[in-house]
């Protein structure tokens, strides 16, 4: 049995999810202080936007490698790249994961006009894209299969992303074949090639560790650079 997929451009699950998580602390925030002290006046702490969903927003981004902080004086918030990241492997040392999914066939448009006196925010703003996994179908123009709305919403509640960006839903890009589109944003060739580079480079090391004798120190070298190639 194949259940019915749920899915509405204007509406995010995991969004949703979060908001009302929120808007349901704060009232029983609310509720609190309105018993212990009384009176209408405590609502009056209440008249700005949500601080919770300001917190919650940047911890999550900090837990994708990207750090945001407000600026003072109105200007562009703070974006700064982390190398903690997550605390788990990356996502190249599990390809299981990403292997064989059903798509539903949308695409994620990301979309930003960054003026250039932000420039270290569109810079920054562009390597996280890249975190994300996003290809590049032009120099502003950011492409995912995977449904990016809740990083979305968190670039907008901690660092105002939407101020300069939007997010688009598209099945089809003027008729283009979807390995076009595919093609265009990801550049495979270089992939290719340094893969092939790799499998050359590592192949050779493995005959030669097979053929002869290497200490722990050789080892642990050759272990360092294997892992960093690969990543590459």
């Amino acid at each position: 049995m194949q259940w019915v997929e749920f899915h509405n451009p204007n509406i995010s699950l995991p969004v949703v999810k979060r908001r009302v998580g929120v808007e349901l602390l704060e009232m029983l925030d609310l509720a609190g202080v309105f018993l212990s002290r009384g009176g209408w006046g405590v609502l009056n702490r209440n008249c700005y936007p949500s601080q919770r969903t300001y917190y919650n927003a940047t911890r999550r981004l900090r837990n994708r490698g990207l750090v945001a902080s407000r600026s003072e004086g109105g200007r562009t918030p703070v974006l700064q790249l982390t190398d903690e990241g997550r605390e788990y492997l990356p996502d190249c040392f599990r390809p299981e994961k990403f292997w064989n999914r059903k798509w539903n066939g949308i695409w994620y448009l990301f979309v930003y006009d960054v003026p250039e006196a932000d420039r270290k925010y569109r810079d920054v703003l562009r390597q996280f894209l890249k975190r994300l996994h996003l290809g590049c179908l032009q120099q502003s123009v950011w492409i995912t299969p995977n449904d990016i709305r809740p990083e979305y919403d968190d670039l907008a509640q901690a660092a105002g992303v939407n101020s300069f960006a939007y997010l688009f839903e598209s099945r089809t890009v003027l008729g283009m074949p979807q390995r076009r589109v595919v093609e265009d944003a990801w550049d495979f060739e270089l992939l290719y090639e340094i893969q092939n580079h790799y499998c050359e480079v590592f192949g050779e090391n493995l005959d030669r560790l097979e053929s002869g004798t290497a200490d722990a120190n050789l080892l642990v070298r050759l272990l360092k650079n294997e892992l960093c190639a690969y990543r590459s």
